[in-house]
């Protein structure tokens, strides 16, 4: 058991645009949870895809998080500085990995890896790194969803750990990350897909990994999910204290006599009444007048 001074728990956000509702909620939601705790909130910027990266988006995303008085108790960290970890990992994970040469349109038929460059351990000029899943069961602690169990064989087969391109695949970067000293992970259930195998790459290179709490989505009305990608509208940082409003709303949290206090005041109001336990099992639709 970790004392109250370690426990840390994170926000990962890519700098691939400006944060919206969405995010607001899930770093809300990891920022009064660890608080609750007793313990210290860290902002990491994963910024391992340049080909996706917005100009001057990591800066617009900090400033947004500051408005939201949503500040890192540490220094804030950067995915793209931890190249030696990721080198070390992957080096590590070679007597598990091979080199695979497929191209999607292979691949396309099959809804799980069917092992094709498995015998490959020479790499090429356009070979990713997959590693070898094996047949043996990924299992992880979930706050909200409770203990979850997870054939990797049978659901995603063998998975890349560095892309044709060169770059670290995102779920090692997280997996290497997150084990280093983040002790509780909120986030949202769109990214529990992704925590069976990080789990797999910690337990495989030793580490220990963190417990986990997936909440809920925010989604239009339509059901899809509040994106960059499907056009979510940028929050505004001038209605910071507005738009935290919100986010508790959307949580389940409905706030009373509350227009005129600071961001301070109300995160302090979101630490104190803060329950995992009582999130709802679904978010209300997106809506730009909630």
């Amino acid at each position: 058991m970790h004392s109250n001074r370690k426990l840390l728990g994170r926000f990962a956000p890519s700098p691939t645009g400006p944060l919206h509702m969405g995010s607001l909620i899930a770093a809300v939601a990891s920022y009064c949870d660890i608080k609750q705790r007793g313990g210290r909130w860290h902002v990491r910027i994963d910024d391992l895809d340049p080909p996706r990266e917005v100009p001057k988006a990591a800066e617009s995303i900090l400033q947004t998080l500051s408005a939201h008085g949503l500040k890192s108790d540490l220094p804030i960290d950067y995915q793209s500085q931890h190249s030696a970890a990721y080198t070390r990992a992957l080096s590590q994970l070679a007597p598990l990995s091979f080199f695979c040469t497929c191209r999607r349109k292979q691949l396309q038929d099959f809804a799980i890896y069917p092992g094709t460059c498995r015998h490959n351990k020479e790499a090429t000029e356009h070979s990713a790194t997959r590693i070898s899943v094996g047949e043996k069961k990924t299992t992880f602690e979930d706050l909200i969803l409770g203990i979850q169990e997870h054939n990797l064989s049978a659901e995603f087969g063998d998975y890349i750990i560095r892309r044709k391109d060169g770059l670290i695949a995102y779920n090692l970067a997280t997996a290497v990350d997150d084990a280093a000293e983040i002790t509780h992970v909120v986030r949202g259930q769109d990214l529990y897909p992704t925590t069976s195998v990080q789990v797999h790459l910690m337990q495989v290179l030793g580490l220990t990994p963190p417990i986990y709490a997936h909440i809920p989505v925010l989604t239009y009305a339509d059901g899809k999910k509040l994106s960059k990608q499907n056009l979510a509208p940028a929050l505004n940082d001038a209605f910071a204290a507005s738009n935290l409003r919100s986010a508790f709303r959307y949580l389940g949290m409905p706030m009373i006599k509350a227009e005129n206090w600071t961001v301070q005041q109300l995160l302090a109001w979101g630490i104190t009444n803060w329950n995992l336990s009582k999130l709802p099992g679904k978010l209300r639709p997106f809506s730009t007048t909630s």
